[in-house]
């Protein structure tokens, strides 16, 4: 083997063991207990009651689902199932909030937007007044 073939061959199996080592992580582990379920019902409604659902119905359509899956993971005693649902939810609360953030960033631009047009409107008017 030659030099270089050693180093590519060097660099190829350190690729392969730190992504393994990666892919082989496991996820954030999210505690389970008794209360869980009703504080995670509890922030959903909050939600759902919030702006937040009407900026973003299709998280929230999702989250609902979701959180019937994880009633009855809880109901079935799987709590690995109802762990990784728990955590897609707050996931998907999180993008829900960030959406709803977004919608009103977007309005907003528009509202800015529209007050350029005029704005540019009314110097037109003001340069065809001058001599």
């Amino acid at each position: 083997m030659t030099i270089n073939t050693r180093k590519s061959l060097k660099y190829v199996l350190s690729l392969l063991i730190v992504t393994y080592l990666v892919g082989c992580t496991p996820l954030t582990v999210i505690e389970i207990n008794d209360n869980t379920f009703y504080q995670l019902q509890q922030d959903v409604e909050s939600i759902k009651n919030s702006q937040v659902a009407d900026a973003a119905p299709m998280e929230m359509k999702i989250i609902s689902e979701k959180l019937q899956r994880t009633k009855q993971a809880k109901a079935n005693g799987d709590l690995r199932e109802e762990a990784r649902l728990t955590q897609q939810i707050r996931a998907d609360m999180t993008i829900a909030r960030l959406r709803a953030k977004v919608n009103g960033l977007n309005q907003s631009l528009l509202e800015k937007r529209d007050e350029l047009s005029a704005a540019r409107v009314y110097l037109q008017q003001l340069e065809a007044q001058l001599p």
